[in-house]
């Protein structure tokens, strides 16, 4: 169990130091990529990113009017997109690991707190059937102490 609990903080560890690179990495992506499509006077129809297949072939009509050099530009602007996109990919698996490693210590601590539940009925009803009455002067007592404190 608490392997779990050091495996799942250790990703969150990483988790939180990748998110906040990411985060910084995406917005100074855009705001290159916005100043890039202001220098190169370029339509957003004409410079735009593929976003629905990562690293495929720039097929679009409008950007086969681009110079080679618009081209290629766009090109690296696609690829450090698609990295981007890859990396939000690993935080996904990240988190849904540490998810799973938090739903297997869930049920771990469930099972432990049913098998305690059932040994406790048992020792209640075998206190029940040695010394009659006492389970009830216990609990009542218990109750009547967890009051004060």
């Amino acid at each position: 169990m608490r392997e779990k609990f050091t495996l799942m903080r250790e990703n969150d560890l990483k988790l939180q130091g990748e998110f906040a690179q990411l985060e910084e990495d995406s917005l100074e992506f855009l705001d290159n990529y916005r100043l890039y499509q202001k220098q190169s006077l370029l339509s957003p129809t004409k410079s735009k990113i593929n976003i629905y297949n990562l690293s495929s072939s720039i097929n679009d009509q409008s950007l086969l009017q681009l110079t080679p050099e618009q081209l290629s530009i766009q090109q690296e602007k696609q690829i450090e997109y698609d990295k981007i996109i890859e990396r939000h990919k690993q935080l996904i698996e990240i988190t849904t690991i540490k998810t799973n490693l938090a739903n297997e210590s869930y049920d771990c601590i469930e099972r432990y707190y049913k098998k305690l539940e059932t040994d406790l009925q048992k020792f209640k009803m075998e206190l029940e059937a040695d010394y009659s009455g006492l389970t009830g002067i216990l609990e009542k007592r218990m109750f009547i102490n967890s009051l004060y404190y």
